[in-house]
């Protein structure tokens, strides 16, 4: 059976489990956090979450396991079957991870840990925010989906991608970046009724005590 490592409170992780439940796929989830131990690195080089343990080997790198879990399980899938439409799927799943999720990423040792944060790292998280928003926007058709009438992998990374942006914009920058995007927030509103984001929600909420903790332990 698949396993899965990671943890609750990670977006990626989450990408990638959502992807499974969604598509049906049989796996183990087994809680690991960032590791440079060598137990770990065999399974993840670099020591980061997510990764996957499959019949053939390891396989580390979010972008990298979705596609994998694409071509290998096609059964329910999550990228349109027109060459076009799926490049322009990954275009918008590319720029919310570039541009919304590693923008929102600077704000993160100010927002779990309280660590001081430049006036100019807040100015170029909230201008590369901003930037992100508004090219996912131009994109998508938001229909009710962001590429159409079907649930893709844009949905699915993006949802994960806004909500560490909300979370970090909001205690960082008191500032909803949601704000004045009608469609992207009804959207937003839309996938938190979706009941596998609610059960990853709630897994997260439940994780999110001994996180921190964890966190402040380093400190």
């Amino acid at each position: 059976m698949l396993k899965l490592y990671g943890f609750a409170v990670s977006d990626y992780f989450n990408m990638v489990k959502h992807s499974l439940l969604e598509k049906g796929i049989e796996f183990e989830e087994v809680t690991v956090f960032p590791d440079q131990a060598e137990s770990y690195l065999v399974k993840s080089p670099m020591g980061k979450v997510p990764c996957i343990e499959t019949e053939h080997g390891y396989l580390c790198e979010t972008s990298v396991i979705l596609d994998y879990l694409e071509a290998a399980y096609p059964q329910k899938p999550l990228l349109p079957t027109d060459t076009w439409q799926r490049a322009k799927v990954r275009e918008v799943m590319k720029i919310s991870e570039l541009y919304i999720e590693l923008a929102a990423r600077k704000l993160l040792p100010a927002m779990l840990a309280g660590a001081p944060v430049s006036d100019g790292v807040k100015l170029e998280a909230k201008t590369l925010l901003e930037k992100g928003i508004q090219s996912v926007e131009r994109l998508a058709d938001f229909d009710p989906f962001v590429m159409g009438s079907s649930q893709t992998l844009a949905d699915i990374v993006l949802r994960y991608s806004l909500g560490i942006a909300k979370a970090a914009a909001g205690s960082v920058l008191k500032w909803d970046p949601l704000d004045g995007h009608a469609k992207l927030k009804q959207w937003d509103d839309m996938m938190g009724q979706n009941p596998l984001c609610q059960q990853l929600d709630a897994d997260m909420q439940e994780q999110m005590d001994g996180f921190l903790k964890m966190i402040a332990a380093k400190k």
